[in-house]
This record gives C-alpha cells, structure tokens and sequence, in this order.
C-alpha cells in the first residue's frame, strides 16, 4: 500500500484562493482609510521610480536609500504588473504570486502533511488579522522569500535556503535573523557560509560596475539616524507621559523620513542607545544559540526557536516600530508549526492578538492615535506588552533547548512535510 500522502487539493485551492484575495480586498477596504492611507507606502515606492525615470541618480547605489537598493526590484516588477492600472494593482498582484508560490513550497503543491496545511493556514490567518500594512509594504516581498527559505531548509536544501535569507536580508534587513539562525543551527556552516556569501558578492559587484559608492550602505546609517517612531514598544512611555501631561512629551511629524515620531525627556539618549541595546540582545540569542547547538539540540528546533527569538529582539528593541515589523515574527511561527513544535491555543492567540491589535492601531484607530486617545494608546500598549511577553517565551524555549530538551510536540515520523 503507497504511503505517500493524499492530495487536498480542495484545502490547497482555498488557500491559493484567499493568498490571491487578501491583497486585492485589503487595497478596495483602504479607501475607508482616506486620511491614513495605509496604501500610501506602495505610492511612494512608484514615486521614487518616477524620479528615477526623469534622470536622478539610482536610489541606493548613486544616492542614499531607507532600504537595501536591491529592494527596487520588486518595486519595478509591480509597476510592470500594474501597467495602466498603475502601481497599486502591480503591486497586489505581486505579493499575490508570492504568496501563492510560498504557499504552494509550504503545502508541496497540494501534496504536504496536515502539519504543512497548518502552518500555510496560519501564515494566512495572521494576515488577515494584521490587515493591509501585512501586504502593502516591502517587507512583505522578504517574508514570502523567508517562508520559502524555510521549506527548503526543512527539506536539507540549506544552500537555496541560505541564498533565499540572505537575498530577503537586502530586499528589508530582518531575514538576517533567519540567516544566523541557519548558520547556527545547522552543522554545514561551510555550505551556508558559501550561500551567504554568493549573495553578498552579486549584490556588492554589481553595485560596484552601476556606479555605487558608499550609499549602497546608506540604508544602515539613515535607520540609525532616526528618532524613536510612537509604535515601537520604547515610544509606550512617552506616548503616556503625553497623554497624562507628565513632562514635556508628544507626538511630532518627521517630514524628513515621513512618519509619526514622540519627543520629551531624555528621546535622544534612548534613540541613541537603543540601536546599541538591540544588537546587544542579538549577541545573547546568538550565544544561547551556539550553547544550544553545542548541547546537540535538534537542527530544526534550533533555527526556530533563534529565529523566533532574533526576529523579536529585531522589534521589542528597536526604536523604528513600524507596523509592518508585525509581519516578520509570523515568518518564525510558520516554522514553528511547519516543524511540529510544541504550541497551544495561548500562543496562537498571543501572536493572533499582536496582528489584530496592530491593524486597530494602524489604520483603523490610527488618527485617533495621533491625538492621544485613550482607546488607540491602550490597545497600542497591549500590543507592546504582548511583543515583550512573546520574547520573554522565546528565550526561555532558546534556554530550555540548550538545557537538552526537546520542543517537538509529537514524532517527526508522525506527519509527512
């Protein structure tokens, strides 16, 4: 009798029916958004394209650039797509294919165990929840590449893993978290160190033979220039102090780099350290990672849960916090599942609670943010909590596994990849 596992096809077609969806309804639920224009980002993408075509120096190789300048290329590819429909059509239809082709690496076209099936429903679920910022924004190009990335590590393909988290990386610089997850977790440090490191030289050379200069590093030092953003979960005290009148605090519109900052006591020396801060908790999860690996803790077990822990150092200490940044930590969930790690109903609702919480503060409560409501502040700081509560959890499964215990829920025999 064959073991192979039995098509679902029908399970698999709603799949690709709500990944090709989603986008397209989150982009006609916008225009209910008009003063926020949670869309908004995807217009500029077609602004700095439209400068680009009228002669001004190429963004990110010729002049400084907020993203890696490889990031152009998705964003050419949706104006192409859009056509006369323009960008915003391009760029769903984009995120579209992606989604689709990670689904389909996720569930095997239709052929993966239930296991799989899951994970890919839990990839889309939580977009649901997060609502547009989960599509309309480069970061979602970078998680659907991570997703593949993670498939292929699965299935022992950990070069075309590695090739994948490192050309996410400069797309939007988070999946290097999944990058040293990889090299940490896996005993082919070579291999990966190869992968990484082809990319790396593909991207710097033709940077170099395109005119590029310094500013191909420009989207390092532009973040680090910033203030502290009122989403990201250090912005909760002075988004409190503002709303109580404790001191001299508020809200104040950056038009340099376009988005909502918080000033008062002491702002400058916390930006400024916070950077510092973040890297430092990234060395942690690295030496718990290298301890965990040294105690033989299990390849797939490993890359999730310092992945998991990475990509959430990457947002509880950073001073951007960007609701968009919600759409990484789903990338290290569907790990979680996809490899049958121990979960329940709480953590699903925990990470359920951060996407819905983000898409109530971003667009829909967003204005009433602006002006220190009561209702946005609160669910903001519910959301931040949860952020802090979550990488609190994933530390300790980092220390568990390097104290020799397993995270597997059930027999890797049991379900079929």
């Amino acid at each position: 009798m064959s073991t192979k596992p039995q098509p679902r096809y029908l399970n698999f077609a709603l799949l690709v029916s709500a990944s090709i969806i989603l986008p397209f309804a989150f982009l006609s639920l916008s225009a209910l958004f008009a003063q926020v224009m949670p869309m908004n980002d995807v217009l500029l993408y077609g602004w700095w394209l439209q400068l680009m075509q009228q002669g001004q120096p190429v963004f990110g190789i010729a002049q400084p650039f907020v993203y890696p300048y490889p990031s152009l290329a998705p964003m050419w590819m949706a104006l192409l797509l859009g056509g006369s429909s323009g960008i915003l059509v391009g760029w769903c239809s984009l995120i579209a294919f992606l989604n689709v082709l990670a689904i389909g690496f996720l569930t095997s076209w239709g052929r993966g165990g239930k296991r799989s099936f899951y994970a890919a429903w839990v990839w889309v679920c939580y977009l649901l929840l997060l609502g547009p910022v989960g599509i309309a924004r480069i970061d979602a190009v970078a998680a659907a590449l991570a997703v593949i990335g993670i498939v292929l590590f699965a299935r022992g393909k950990i070069f075309g893993a590695m090739v994948l988290f490192t050309a996410g990386a400069w797309v939007k610089i988070w999946p290097f978290a999944l990058a040293f997850a990889a090299f940490i977790s896996s005993k082919s440090k070579k291999i990966l160190a190869y992968g990484a490191t082809l990319v790396v030289s593909l991207v710097l050379l033709f940077a170099f033979f395109t005119g590029g200069n310094s500013n191909v590093f420009s989207f390092i030092f532009t973040q680090s220039g910033r203030g502290i953003q009122v989403e990201s979960t250090i912005a909760t005290f002075w988004l409190w102090a503002a709303k109580l009148g404790l001191g001299n605090s508020g809200i104040y519109y950056d038009k340099e780099i376009i988005t909502n900052q918080v000033y008062g006591d002491f702002v400058e020396l916390v930006s400024a350290l916070m950077t510092p801060i973040m890297f430092g908790a990234l060395a942690i999860t690295i030496w718990l990672g290298f301890k965990a690996f040294k105690a033989n803790a299990n390849q797939n077990q490993l890359f999730t849960a310092v992945a998991m822990t990475g990509v959430l150092d990457l947002i509880v200490f950073n001073k951007v916090g960007s609701p968009q940044f919600m759409c990484w930590i789903v990338v290290p969930l569907i790990a979680w599942v996809y490899f049958g790690l121990s979960t329940s109903n709480w953590l699903l609702a925990a990470f359920g609670a951060v996407a819905l919480l983000t898409n109530l503060v971003y667009p829909v409560f967003y204005i009433d943010l602006m002006a220190l409501g009561y209702l946005s502040v609160s669910l903001l700081t519910v959301r931040n909590l949860a952020l802090i509560a979550l990488l609190i959890w994933a530390n300790r499964q980092l220390i568990a596994l390097g104290n020799g215990r397993s995270l597997e829920a059930e027999p890797k025999s049991s379900v079929t990849l």
